[in-house]
């Protein structure tokens, strides 16, 4: 084998190396319609058990007594190009920071999602900047930092795959928390 030989096999072998890496699964959670570990997020779900849920009783984070069904949202939506979380997410929001607090052996994982418009470096930021946003006002009720891991996948995990429209593009630019592990 020739050095010309040699190096275009390198080539090809590293180009279907990296390309195997970028590869990702679009899921949809059917619990709550957005991607979640489940779905293919790439996040892992030590420590819950099928069956249980925030706030259920059981040591996850669900629907709680006195709480309705505020534990049970977990995903808030953002305007284009916003990082603000939206008045009519706030008391969900805060539910379940109070959930937290209460239970300090519960850890999540906020992701940060956007929509395919931007860079790619855009639109990681801009991910990042939304879930930030959900843990700053989580922590005014004070959650500890310890128990919330910020992940932003951009636009690499859509909630609507292959959606091209409007209303698909609304349902990508969120943060969703997704519960990690009991104590």
């Amino acid at each position: 084998m020739n050095l010309k030989t040699v190096v275009k096999t390198l080539f090809i072998f590293g180009t279907m190396t990296v390309l195997a890496a970028c590869t990702t699964k679009h899921g949809i959670n059917g619990a709550n319609g957005v991607n979640g570990a489940a779905g293919g997020s790439g996040a892992q779900t030590s420590g819950l058990s099928e069956g249980q849920n925030f706030g259920d009783g059981s040591g996850g984070m669900g629907t709680g007594s006195g709480q309705g069904n505020l534990l049970a949202q977990r995903t808030y939506h953002f305007a284009f190009d916003r990082s603000d979380v939206q008045e009519s997410d706030r008391p969900a929001v805060l539910a379940n920071a109070d959930y937290l607090v209460a239970h300090p052996n519960v850890k999540i994982i906020i992701e940060g999602n956007t929509d395919p418009r931007g860079s790619r470096e855009y639109n990681i930021a801009l991910g990042e900047r939304r879930a930030q946003a959900v843990l700053a006002l989580m922590e005014t009720r004070g959650v500890n930092r310890d128990q919330v891991r910020l992940v932003s996948y951009g636009d690499e995990r859509p909630a609507v795959p292959n959606g091209y429209t409007e209303d698909d593009y609304q349902q990508d630019r969120r943060a969703v928390i997704v519960p990690q592990q009991m104590g």
